[in-house]
C-alpha cells in the first residue's frame, strides 16, 4: 500500500399528454343555391396600368462580430509580459546538452514571451519521481517534467497533471490532424490511461525498446551465423557460451523489471489486464518467464550485473565477458563507446528479443514522457506550447540522433536513422548504426506495462520475486507470482481514481 501525494445521472422520462375526443356535432343544414346575377349592360374598361414605385436603396446588413475566443483560445502571451516555466529532467550527456541548447534558442527566439529554466535532477528516475512528490507536497512543483505514463498517473489523483486535450485540440495554439497524423500512433496512445479515459496526461519525446545486445564474432564461434529468434535458441546458446571458471556468461542480466516484464511479452503474455482491472503477470507466460530466468542461473548461463556495478553490463560486453545483453535501445552510443575503448574490439549489434513465438512478436517499448504540472493558465500554455517547439520535426529529428531515442514523428525518422549511419562513432560498426534503423520495425509490435497509478511499488514487488526465485533459486514460482500479484491488485485499488 503507499499514500496518494495531496489532498445519478437522473434518467429523464418524458410523457405524452392524453388528447380529450371532441363531442360529434349536428351538420348543418343545406343552403339555397343563390340567383344568377344579371351580366352588366356595358363592358368595364381595363383599369389603368400604376406605374411602379421608385426602388428603395436598402442598407448593408451591419458587420457580426466573430464569437468571442473561449477556454485555451482567450489566452494571450506576450513579449511585454513574459511568462516564466520551470522544467524537470535527468538527461546527462548529449542528450543533456542538446535540450540546454533547445531552451536557450527557444528562450531567444519564441514569440510568446516564454522564458524556460531548465534544472537536471541528478540520480534515477525514482529519484526524480520522488523529488516530485515532494515538490507536491511543499505547493511547488515545475511546470513541466519528464514523467512515466504510470507516475503521471499518479500525479493526476489529486489534479496535479494537467489534461492536454484542450491544447492539442486548439484552434490557435494546437496541432492539425496532418500533425498529429505525422506521429507514430502507438506513441501518441502509450500517453492515454484507462483509468482517465479521454485524457492525456503526458506528451511524447522519448521512446526505446527492450533489445538484445549480441557479440556477432562470438556468436559465429559457437557456429551460429545470425542471432536467436526464438527462446529456445537463446537459451541455447547462452548456455552454449558460459564459461564460469573464466567468468564469461551467456546472459547478463540487471534486475530492471522491464526487462522481465519484455520476457513475458515475449512469452505471449501482458503485465496489466486489458481493462487495467488487475494485473496478471502470474499467467502461463509469466510462470515460463521466471522459469527460465531460473534455469539459467542454476546452469551458470548467467550472472547478475548489481546496481552498484556501474556500467557493468556494457563493460562486462565489451571485454566479452558476456555474450548478450538485455537492455534500452538508448544504450547503442554508450556500447559503441565501450566497445571501440576495448582491446579487442568486434562486431555486435541488437536486435528485437526473441520470441516464444517469432510470429507474433511483442516488444517492450518504453519511454517518460513530458507532463505539465497545474500553474496558472499562462503558465500551462506555455509548457504546451515549448512542447510543441520541442517536437516539430526538425527539433526530434536532432533529438533523437543526440539522444540515442527514437524519433516520435514519422516524418522525422528517416533524418535520424541516415544521421545515425553516418556518424563516425559507428564506423567500424556498421550492424550496429543499421539496428537502429530495425528499431522503427518493432514499434509495429510495441506494448505498455503497465500506465497506471502506483506501478513503481508493484515493479519494486516484481523484482524481489524475481531476485529471490528466479536468481537465489528459491519457492514455488507460481506461488511466488500469485502472492506478488494479489498484493499488487491491491496497490492497484489503492490507488485507483474514484469510482474506477
Amino acid at each position: 500500500m503507499i499514500r496518494k501525494v495531496l489532498p445519478v445521472v437522473a434518467t429523464l422520462a418524458v410523457f405524452a399528454a392524453a388528447c380529450a375526443t371532441p363531442a360529434p356535432q349536428q351538420a348543418p343544414a343545406p343552403t339555397e343555391a343563390p340567383a344568377p346575377t344579371t351580366a352588366p349592360a356595358q363592358p368595364t374598361e381595363a383599369p389603368a396600368p400604376t406605374e411602379a414605385a421608385p426602388a428603395q436603396p436598402t442598407e448593408a446588413p451591419a458587420p457580426t462580430e466573430a464569437p468571442a475566443a473561449t477556454g485555451v483560445d482567450a489566452i494571450t502571451l506576450s513579449k511585454d509580459k513574459p511568462t516564466e516555466i520551470l522544467f524537470w529532467h535527468r538527461y546527462s550527456g548529449d542528450a543533456q546538452k542538446f535540450v540546454e541548447s533547445f531552451v536557450e534558442k527557444f528562450n531567444a527566439e519564441n514569440e510568446f514571451g516564454i522564458k524556460v529554466t531548465v534544472e537536471k535532477i541528478d540520480g534515477s528516475y525514482a529519484d526524480l519521481y520522488s523529488k516530485i512528490n515532494a515538490a507536491i507536497e511543499g505547493g511547488t512543483p515545475p511546470n513541466i517534467a519528464q514523467a512515466y505514463q504510470n507516475q503521471a498517473s499518479f500525479y493526476r489523483l489529486d489534479g496535479n497533471v494537467i489534461d492536454l486535450s484542450p491544447y492539442i485540440q486548439s484552434a490557435k495554439y494546437g496541432l492539425t490532424q496532418a500533425e498529429i497524423d505525422d506521429y507514430f500512433p502507438f506513441f501518441l496512445e502509450s500517453d492515454k490511461n484507462p483509468q482517465f479515459p479521454g485524457e492525456v496526461l503526458g506528451w511524447p519525446t522519448s521512446r526505446s525498446a527492450a533489445v538484445l545486445y549480441v557479440n556477432l564474432d562470438w556468436l559465429k564461434e559457437l557456429g551460429a551465423n545470425e542471432p536467436p529468434k526464438t527462446l529456445r535458441e537463446f537459451e541455447e546458446l547462452a548456455c552454449k557460451a558460459s564459461d564460469p571458471a573464466n567468468e564469461r556468461y551467456g546472459l547478463a542480466w540487471q534486475n530492471d523489471i522491464s526487462n522481465f516484464a519484455a520476457l513475458v511479452f515475449a512469452n505471449g503474455g501482458r503485465v496489466l489486464s486489458e481493462d487495467a482491472q488487475s494485473y496478471v503477470f502470474n499467467s502461463e507466460a509469466g510462470v515460463e518467464s521466471l522459469a527460465l530466468l531460473r534455469r539459467l542461473f542454476e546452469n551458470k548461463c548467467a550472472v547478475e550485473i548489481p546496481s552498484a556495478e556501474r556500467f557493468g553490463e556494457q563493460n562486462r560486453f565489451a571485454a566479452q565477458k558476456v555474450l548478450f545483453v538485455m537492455a534500452s535501445s538508448t544504450g547503442l552510443p554508450f556500447y559503441a563507446d565501450a566497445v571501440a575503448k576495448s582491446e579487442k574490439p568486434f562486431r555486435w549489434t541488437y536486435v528485437m528479443f526473441p520470441q516464444k513465438d517469432p510470429n507474433k512478436p511483442v516488444v517492450d517499448i518504453y519511454g517518460a514522457s513530458w507532463s505539465v504540472f497545474k500553474g496558472t493558465p499562462e503558465q500551462q500554455l506555455a509548457s504546451w506550447l515549448f512542447l510543441k517547439a520541442f517536437t516539430e520535426p526538425e527539433n526530434i529529428a536532432q533529438w533523437a540522433v543526440a539522444s540515442g531515442y527514437m524519433a516520435v514523428r514519422k516524418s522525422a525518422a528517416p533524418t535520424a536513422i541516415e544521421a545515425v549511419k553516418n556518424n563516425p562513432r559507428y564506423a567500424n560498426f556498421p550492424e550496429a548504426a543499421e539496428a537502429y534503423a530495425r528499431l522503427y520495425e518493432m514499434v509495429a509490435f510495441g506494448a505498455v506495462e503497465a500506465p497506471v497509478a502506483g506501478y513503481d511499488p508493484v515493479r519494486k514487488l516484481m523484482s524481489e520475486v524475481v531476485s529471490k526465485v528466479a536468481i537465489k533459486g528459491e519457492g514455488d514460482i507460481k506461488a511466488a507470482l500469485d502472492e506478488a500479484v494479489a498484493q499488487a491488485n491491491e496497490v492497484l485499488k489503492e490507488n485507483a481514481p474514484k469510482g474506477y
